[in-house]
């Protein structure tokens, strides 16, 4: 098998952190700080009530070349903490790829190096994880989730999107940042579902343009659900609301 070697790009990734002191993994991060050197980290504390700040900034003391850590006062959610952060690191400047991942590590740190070959095709701009079960992978979905996700990925491609992308919930998302700007510049309108309004805002940046040329949908080889997840599964019976906000705020 001929193994495909990765560009060494520079890579910044965002890691929102909502309560996460009892379940952020940081020896994990740890191990793979120290194993990829052009890998840089961004944890975003999101008004988080428990020590999550305080743990968050002793790793970052720990490494301070290679993490950093931005502060929101205010529990704002998912989409503008990661907002934030991505914000953050474009303003250096000095990064080839920029992405974000959860705090809970469902997609393990290993999966970086592989979804990022994906940008030695110049004309890639955006790269997401898919978690889709197949051979010779380990995703592991509770089955409510695993189904009520299936049918608001349908939706939400078929009707919404128009698009054929079979996973928009995927935290696991890497961009050029030459796209950035026009995605991530403007506050979200939806708090959870804020995946899909990256698509939305794809559609309305670049109209003219075929998404399948810019993007790129890549199988993660390992996911799992872990206990804890912030969105519940009452979130997806607002979801109708919710696109229909979408629809009718992007004029898609």
């Amino acid at each position: 098998m001929i193994e495909i070697k990765n560009r060494l790009f520079q890579i910044g990734i965002v890691v929102p952190c909502y309560n996460e002191a009892n379940r952020i993994s940081l020896i994990e991060f740890e191990k793979h700080i120290n194993k990829n050197q052009n890998h840089f980290f961004c944890f975003v504390n999101d008004g988080s009530t428990d020590i999550t700040l305080k743990t968050l900034q002793t790793f970052s003391c720990k490494y301070p070349n290679r993490v950093s850590v931005v502060d929101n006062k205010i529990n704002f959610g998912k989409a503008e903490a990661v907002r934030s952060g991505i914000n953050h690191l474009l303003s250096q400047k000095k990064f080839d790829i920029l992405g974000f991942l959860d705090a809970d590590l469902s997609t393990p740190l290993d999966e970086i190096e592989r979804i990022v070959t994906q940008f030695n095709n110049d004309k890639k701009l955006i790269v997401f994880g898919s978690r889709i079960k197949h051979v010779g992978g380990y995703v592991e979905r509770e089955f409510i989730r695993y189904i009520l996700g299936r049918i608001f990925a349908t939706i939400v491609s078929s009707w919404l999107l128009k698009i054929a992308v079979y996973d928009t919930q995927c935290g696991f998302k890497f961009f050029r940042p030459i796209i950035v700007k026009p995605l991530f510049d403007e506050t979200f309108q939806s708090k959870w579902f804020f995946d899909i309004e990256l698509f939305c805002r794809i559609k309305k940046n670049f109209p003219n343009t075929d998404i399948n040329k810019i993007a790129q949908e890549f199988f993660i080889t390992t996911w799992k659900d872990e206990k804890g997840s912030k969105i519940k599964l009452s979130d997806y019976f607002n979801a109708p609301f919710e696109l229909i906000k979408l629809k009718y705020h992007y004029k898609i």
